[in-house]
């Protein structure tokens, strides 16, 4: 593979999540990596991918070094090669608490990314909402959620809803402004936060494949509840830092959607009625 600066002269096959092979890789230099690559990835995957590590790296938040990455090129596979971390068993949850904490403190104006995305295989908008950009971030974030997150997995999902839970989810977009307008300012997310994105490892717990933009920390934390895998030291670390604000059990229900929403137009409608569910308990 071209630009990774030494042949390589072993690799094996390893874990590396449901969509790309992943192999450990020894290079002739002496430097072990982590490479993952996948003949028919969406082109610019790779590219955002290895965008978002930077991106996250640059408020200081624990990642892989990104070493070289292909897009796929006509019949030429893409890959990520990534730095290789042993992995050990978890029980560092209060520092992963404190550094998706320390993550969320960065304050930034603007919801959104300067790239488009994707979450799992599906493609993420991350343009500027439509609102006045003199208007207050916490309105331009709620428009960004409707437009860039509701609305187009909504239509993805297409006849995989019923009518009815499309109507519920035009329901909560209209209900978006009065839940999300008082937010104060956004932060960098990771966006695709559920327990196997997390690397523990013997130097601490590291960010993996990540679908960053700028966004309510707690659209995180809903995607850390609704699939699992954190323990109480990581929640009691992070509050320590971020206590609740008011409105919160709305605001997880509301931000589940997208995850769930993602879900439904990767393996099927069997998610549809926890769309459904999420929707009643953010109206209610």
């Amino acid at each position: 593979m071209k630009g990774l600066g030494a042949r390589i002269v072993r690799s094996r096959v390893v874990r590396g999540g449901d969509i790309h092979q992943a192999r450990q890789i020894h290079l002739a230099d002496g430097r072990v990596l982590f490479i993952k690559t996948s003949p028919d990835t969406a082109p610019g995957l790779f590219a955002a991918e290895a965008a978002g590590l930077k991106w996250l790296a640059d408020f200081g938040a624990p990642v892989p070094e990104v070493v070289a990455f292909c897009d796929r090129d006509g019949s030429q596979p893409g890959w990520l090669a990534l730095s290789w971390v042993d992995p050990v068993g978890r029980g560092q949850g209060r520092r992963f608490g404190a550094a998706l904490a320390a993550l969320h403190g960065h304050a930034l104006a603007e919801p959104g990314w300067s790239r488009p995305g994707f979450i799992g295989t599906l493609p993420q908008d991350n343009s500027p909402p439509s609102t006045a950009p003199q208007a207050s971030v916490g309105e331009r974030w709620a428009d960004f959620w409707v437009e860039r997150r509701l609305q187009p997995m909504t239509r993805m999902a297409g006849r995989r809803l019923s009518d009815g839970c499309v109507a519920l989810l035009h329901e909560v977009g209209d209900r978006c402004g009065a839940l999300l307008a008082d937010l104060p300012a956004v932060a960098p997310l990771h966006g695709d936060l559920w327990g196997g994105n997390v690397l523990w490892a013997e130097e601490g717990p590291l960010f993996i494949d990540p679908a960053v933009y700028a966004g309510d920390p707690e659209v995180d934390l809903a995607m850390m509840a609704l699939f699992g895998g954190f323990d109480a030291q990581v929640w009691s670390a992070y509050h320590a830092v971020h206590p609740r604000r008011p409105g919160f059990e709305t605001r997880q229900a509301l931000y589940q959607l997208w995850p769930l929403l993602v879900h439904v137009v990767l393996f099927g409608g069997g998610y549809a009625a926890s769309v459904e569910r999420n929707a009643r308990r953010v109206l209610a």
